[in-house]
């Protein structure tokens, strides 16, 4: 059976996915809206997990806009409900740290798009929701505190702003100052709601989507305008803000908005020993992106930190710079034995954000380590540079240690499309023969068929080895788990 911990990772790593499928498809609405949307949270769009390592980063808004400046907390959902987790014990996890009143609170469904807790897709329209207009039904006592129910949920609670949602795409046919009648537009389905002190956020004739808000106790709007637009200069005055959050995001815009004139506070920012860390790291990065000697030396620096979590989030910083130094940077740190392994596997992971030979070999180069770790975030890199690295990839299991073929072997069953015939060179090898068997019978449907007959004429022995896998692979008994 599986260990006690067991439910609980999974069911996290399924709010992290939620979550980052809520925040990918605000940034492609806001997009749609013409708003030029970044990450601003770092990790928000995706699910890796850090686990020996806890990095304390910055608590800000999942998303800014680097045209108008206005920032966006995303919250993916698995029911168009406006809640947003809290503490009463512990004024840095109240639900409104790090938002100001002109930032909005994004709630989006997300329904499971397959079997897979990590592959969710969204379920309803995209909602905006001002904080000043939540902090102000907060004052005001609108709202409900929930407690968690199990040791699943943590500790934290959640506040929850009332509000109802159409369960079809309908049609409004009633509103009143009580009620709310909908009418779904396919079918003669019908919904009435009792507003209870809602407002209804919609008019007699309006057509409505499936799981839109349509009653709330705030306005909830399904599209911004953009207005406003701010120059470099705003984003530079706000890095002498008191605020942390203004601060950080400020210095992650200006890796995008500003160089020519705002090197210098950047500069100032990175060499001040008692600002933030994280913000030092976010203005050394917008300066390395422009090869600017302060940043890139202040990186080199801060890989060396006495600090692990340093040394993570500068790996993470460095490969979003795409940039021939960060390769470098990555492939030192992934051959550093001195180094915590998860610096080590981070340092595999943001290779993956490279395609060159130098980083096809460094992360080949692991594949004997003794941490689990670093071998799976190499071989996951490798994999995401499989397509511009195959040649590469077929000549390094052709020659490279039988120790490190595993790795290699793995990426290129689940990459495929290449004549196999190519790893049966003259000479047997029967490591790689086996290998080869292991890569036809995992990546069969990679392989053109006339490819695989050719491999049965002119290597039975390794045809029935893949034939074998076939067979286990699809019976019905594979991966059945007993659970006693």
């Amino acid at each position: 059976m599986a260990g006690p911990n067991f439910k609980s990772d999974e069911s996290f790593l399924e709010k992290l996915a939620v979550g980052a499928t809520g925040t990918r498809v605000t940034i492609d609405r806001l997009s749609e809206l013409g708003f030029k949307p970044i990450e601003l949270e770092r990790g928000s769009t995706g699910y890796k997990l850090w686990k020996k390592i806890k990095i304390k980063r910055v608590r800000v808004p999942d998303i800014l806009c680097l045209r108008t400046g206005l920032r966006f907390e995303a919250r993916g959902k698995t029911s168009s409900e406006i809640s947003m987790s809290h503490s009463t014990a512990d004024p840095a996890r109240a639900w409104n740290v790090g938002l100001g009143d002109d930032d909005y609170v994004v709630i989006v469904e997300c329904e499971k798009a397959s079997a897979s807790i990590v592959d969710w897709r969204q379920a309803s329209p995209v909602h905006f929701i001002r904080v000043g207009d939540l902090r102000a039904a907060f004052k005001k006592k609108r709202v409900k505190i929930t407690k968690p129910k199990g040791v699943e949920e943590g500790s934290e609670i959640r506040v929850i702003w009332p509000s109802r949602a159409a369960a079809l795409k309908s049609k409004v046919l009633e509103v009143s100052s009580k009620s709310l009648k909908l009418e779904a537009i396919d079918g003669d389905r019908k919904q009435r709601f009792v507003l209870n002190g809602l407002r209804a956020l919609c008019k007699v004739g309006d057509v409505v989507e499936q799981n839109q808000i349509v009653a709330s106790v705030v306005p909830v709007a399904v599209s911004l305008k953009v207005s406003g637009d701010v120059s470099e200069k705003h984003f530079r005055d706000k890095l002498a803000s008191k605020v942390l959050s203004e601060r950080y995001a400020a210095a992650k815009a200006l890796r995008f908005r500003g160089y020519t004139t705002s090197a210098s506070a950047l500069k100032s920012a990175v060499q001040d020993h008692e600002e933030d860390i994280y913000v030092r790291l976010e203005c050394a990065a917008a300066l390395a992106l422009h090869d600017d000697a302060t940043g890139w030396d202040f990186l080199t620096e801060s890989l060396q930190s006495e600090f692990t979590q340093v040394q993570l989030e500068t790996v993470i910083v460095v490969s979003e710079l795409p940039k021939p130094r960060s390769q470098e940077m990555l492939i030192a740190a992934l051959a550093d034995q001195s180094k915590h392994e998860e610096v080590r596997a981070g340092a595999a992971w943001g290779l993956g954000q490279f395609r060159s030979k130098a980083v096809s070999e460094a992360l080949v180069s692991v594949f004997d380590e003794t941490k689990q770790e670093i071998r799976t975030e190499a071989a996951r890199a490798l994999l995401k540079i499989a397509p511009s690295q195959l040649s590469e990839l077929l000549q390094l299991m052709r020659s490279t240690d039988h120790a490190k073929r595993d790795g290699i072997a793995w990426v290129l069953a689940r990459h495929g499309r290449f004549d196999p015939k190519s790893l049966l060179q003259p000479g047997r090898d029967d490591n790689l023969r086996r290998w080869t068997g292991y890569i036809l019978g995992y990546g069969k449907e990679r392989f053109l068929e006339s490819a695989l007959k050719d491999i049965g004429k002119s290597d039975p022995e390794v045809y029935f080895a893949a034939s074998v896998l076939w067979q286990m692979l699809e019976s019905w008994i594979y991966d059945l788990k007993e659970y006693g």
